[in-house]
């Protein structure tokens, strides 16, 4: 909700041009009056412009940090082994395995004898 008067800010807008346009005007009396009288308005509209504009930007990057992160963090892949016949698996069902899609390592090879002795 704006609290400025748009006509003041146009105003100062205007004087802007015309002393772009020509320096000398910067000092001649009634564009003083102008500039001194509009100048609160011209603030408040110059920074809810710049205030709009910079929630722009803060959306287009917010969608591009939402597909990189949709990218680096994806669905996991979830495998379910059929019950090896054991009285817990024929009750609750077989293992489940949830695995990173980008992880290709074999699973490790089921301990033996020798190696739970140790």
């Amino acid at each position: 909700m704006s609290t400025y008067n748009i006509w003041n800010a146009a105003a100062y807008e205007i004087t802007n041009i015309l002393i772009d346009f020509n320096v000398t005007l910067e000092v001649h009396p009634l564009i003083k009056a102008i500039r001194q009288h509009c100048f609160p308005d011209w603030v408040d509209w110059k920074t809810e412009r710049t205030l709009h504009r910079i929630d722009k930007q803060i959306d287009t990057m917010m969608e591009k940090w939402k597909k990189e992160d949709h990218q680096k963090y994806v669905e996991p892949i979830i495998i379910e082994h059929a019950p090896d016949n054991s009285q817990a698996q024929q009750l609750l069902g077989g293992m489940l395995e949830i695995k990173a899609p980008w992880y290709n390592r074999e699973a490790p090879a089921e301990p033996t004898a020798a190696s739970t002795k140790e």
